[in-house]
């Protein structure tokens, strides 16, 4: 316990007669039944019995509240709604105002590291000089093996270079013709498809009302999309190994799935994220990322916005930018920039080796870059993953999408 904790609730006296105190409790319990204080209400048949022999036992706050919330919504079930194995749900932890996402389903997918972690062989994550790619037979997200995972949602495949530059704000002298498909392309190069294991529960099902009222254990279901973003058709395990261009690809499936899941009524945020490596969560060595759309507002995040627009209704501008500039003009943990993007470790690092990524000018949405822009941060983010890899070789790591 912290030194400015509260101090406890209950006020403790000794009483100089107790067996006379019980006695008239029992009376009073004895002449009006009906009244129910906290503390029994709160505790258990068990501790009841302990605490008053022979006293019947009571219904819990959790049933009462479930039945006066039956009451109001037209329920018949009286049980309280406490979540199943077949969907995903979400509790708050009062103290952090935290909700944490419990997936049932996830233990059952597949992971290709447990077998060596078992016999204490497993690297955190291999580091491969070799720059010949190949498809792995086994390997679920390799090209050949579509039928081991669900259908795409979403397709890409890399044509030719263009002829000319795309337009005025291209860095290089022509991005690649790209085809892209809302469902199955053949030949490939990135692919979008349904996670097989999700962390939440399909957004057609109709969840919402599913709550459990109980004050300090609230539990709701959560729904949404889950989706991995498969990165290469061929075996690489490092966004590294193969060409910026299917960084490019995949940045459009991070920009066109987001957009696809702001029209879906009830989607309140979209989390997209990478785990490279065993150690960073990693459960299958194939490079991907994931998307995870909810109807679950994140408290960090809220608190994040209401930060940022306290800081602009204080001093008109945007904070992201005020961080930038200041970083900028001191230049001391600035990593690399470009006219359009600058990376760097941020003042208030949480973690040795944290690098932030941002835009030069003032975007406050991922989902509305241009394919311009999009060409120009695959070719940044190429090049800092390969210094992370050449300064901490095999280590694993996280990204993550903050828009």
């Amino acid at each position: 316990m912290s030194a400015d904790a509260e101090p406890p609730c209950n006020d403790f006296s000794v009483d100089a007669n107790p067996p006379e105190k019980i006695k008239e409790a029992l009376a009073d319990y004895s002449s009006g039944p009906n009244t129910i204080d906290i503390d029994t209400r709160r505790a258990s048949t068990g501790e009841t019995e302990s605490i008053w022999p022979g006293r019947p036992a009571r219904r819990s706050v959790i049933r009462s509240l479930v039945r006066n919330t039956d009451r109001r919504s037209g329920r018949s079930d009286s049980a309280p709604y406490r979540g199943n194995d077949s969907t995903s749900h979400t509790r708050r932890d009062l103290l952090t105002g935290d909700w944490t996402i419990f997936a049932p389903k996830r233990d059952e997918r597949p992971n290709e590291y447990s077998a060596l972690e078992a016999a204490g062989s497993v690297p955190s994550r291999r580091n491969i000089s070799d720059d010949s790619l190949s498809r792995e037979p086994g390997c679920p997200f390799c090209a050949g093996a579509e039928e081991q995972t669900p259908e795409a949602i979403w397709s890409a495949k890399l044509g030719d270079l263009t002829a000319t530059p795309a337009d005025a704000a291209t860095s290089r002298f022509g991005r690649p013709k790209v085809e892209v498909a809302q469902g199955s392309l053949t030949d490939w190069d990135v692919r979008v498809v349904p996670n097989k294991f999700p962390a939440v529960s399909p957004s057609n099902l109709a969840f919402r009302d599913q709550i459990d009222r109980d004050e300090l254990f609230p539990i709701n279901d959560v729904v949404g999309g889950h989706e991995v973003v498969i990165e290469s058709p061929v075996h690489a395990e490092s966004m590294t190994q193969f060409d910026s261009s299917l960084i490019y690809l995949t940045l459009m499936a991070y920009r066109d799935r987001m957009l696809h899941w702001r029209g879906i009524d009830g989607i309140d945020y979209i989390s997209v994220f990478k785990n490279c490596g065993p150690d960073a969560g990693a459960s299958l060595s194939h490079s991907h990322s994931q998307l995870i759309a909810t109807s679950l507002m994140p408290q960090q995040v809220w608190t994040t916005l209401k930060r940022c627009e306290s800081h602009r209704a204080r001093t008109g501008c945007s904070l992201g930018c005020d961080l930038l500039r200041h970083e900028m003009s001191e230049k001391s943990r600035l990593i690399d920039r470009t006219d359009s993007f600058v990376a760097f470790c941020p003042f208030a690092s949480r973690f040795a080796g944290l690098i932030r990524i941002t835009s030069v000018a003032h975007q406050p949405q991922f989902e509305t870059f241009s394919d311009s822009a999009l060409d120009q941060l695959a070719s940044f983010l190429w090049r800092v993953l390969t210094w992370v890899d050449a300064a901490f070789p095999g280590r694993a790591f996280n990204y993550l999408l903050h828009t």
